[in-house]
């Protein structure tokens, strides 16, 4: 195997130039660092991790904490995508990846591999306070996808939950619905309240009403959605439209219309929010809320490397805007009156 004093005797330089080359590459002429690269590359050389730490003070790993209900993260239709984005703009920066849940890391262990291993840390979903908490005291850079918490100067971003829940139900009003219903999901309260209000206050601006009747929270299961929605529409005065907080609910309203007899969008319209590869393999495509989780991702990498490099930032909040994904999911009102199916 090479050593540092095998690349340095090729290259014509010494060890400790070498050394400043790998770990503070500005500190070492183009010229230089290249004939430098070139015989690492040649003799198959690699830096020692542990020992660049010790000189660089960062350990080239980031960690990805996912909160323990949305786990597993790869299978979850919002945050996998997300996680792909994460690890594929961290690769490029050099970095590598600790994935975990927040309960996984909430030991002596997980928190001291937190405080010793990682960089930066990027939480999706609802963080865990006190492993927060404790990075923020540690200086540690932070990045919090989805939740905003009551903590000053905390890097955030945001979907736009407020405002692409409005975006759904006037979709489905141009469309001519006028009766609406919402299926929430059991998400964070962060979440969870952002669109719920969304959905009370694109109600009130249309000047539609809200009945409780036709609203239901749920356990984001698709199997669950499905008996929730068929609860909904065996009612003899029944909305023409759903509105559902997430597509895994959106896809379960779908499986319930159609258990009942009923055809989306003919005799019900469905609506999703994240435009996840659900809405591609429901049949029909569903209508969704889309949120660039790639760009996501991106943004959070970006924004943990700007701390790790000192970078001053004072946008600590950012949300990412929600625009309508149309499929064939929703479609004109076929029966203000909400009568019986035929």
């Amino acid at each position: 195997m090479a050593t540092i004093s095998d690349v340095a005797n090729m290259a014509g330089v010494s060890i400790a130039t070498v050394s400043r080359a790998f770990s503070e590459p500005d500190m070492v002429s183009p010229s230089t660092r290249k004939r430098i690269h070139d015989a690492a590359d040649t003799l198959k050389y690699r830096p020692n991790a542990i020992a660049r730490a010790m000189v660089t003070k960062r350990t080239g790993n980031l960690a990805f904490i996912i909160y323990s209900k949305q786990a597993p993260a790869i299978m979850n239709p919002f945050y996998g995508a997300v996680l792909e984005s994460v690890v594929s703009a961290a690769t490029k920066e050099g970095y590598g990846m600790f994935i975990a849940t927040d309960t996984e890391l909430n030991t002596a262990a997980g928190k001291l591999m937190l405080q010793k291993q990682v960089d930066g840390i990027i939480f999706s979903s609802k963080p865990d306070y006190e492993i927060l908490s404790s990075a923020k005291a540690n200086n540690t850079p932070v990045v919090l996808i989805n939740h905003e918490p009551d903590m000053p100067k905390t890097h955030c971003l945001l979907s736009d939950d407020y405002g692409g829940i409005r975006i759904a139900v006037r979709h489905l009003a141009e469309l001519g619905h006028e009766k609406i219903g919402f299926v929430s999901g059991t998400f964070t309260d962060f979440i969870r309240t952002r669109r719920y209000h969304g959905f009370l206050q694109a109600l009130g601006e249309l000047g539609l009403r809200f009945v409780p009747e036709w609203f239901i929270e749920c356990e984001p299961a698709i199997e669950v959605a499905t008996k929730a929605v068929i609860k909904i529409l065996s009612l003899i005065d029944r909305p023409t439209a759903l509105v559902c907080a997430n597509d895994t609910l959106a896809v379960g309203a779908v499986k319930g219309a159609q258990r009942l007899g009923f055809s989306v969008p003919e005799d019900i319209s469905v609506t999703g929010f994240d435009d996840s590869v659900l809405c591609t393999v429901c049949e029909p495509e569903l209508t969704s809320i889309r949120i660039d989780k790639d760009k996501m991702g991106k943004l959070a990498v970006e924004c943990l490397m700007s701390q790790i490099s000192g970078v001053t930032q004072t946008n600590y909040v950012r949300t990412l805007t929600a625009t309508l994904a149309l499929r064939s999911s929703s479609a004109k009102v076929r029966n203000l009156n909400g009568g019986s199916h035929e």
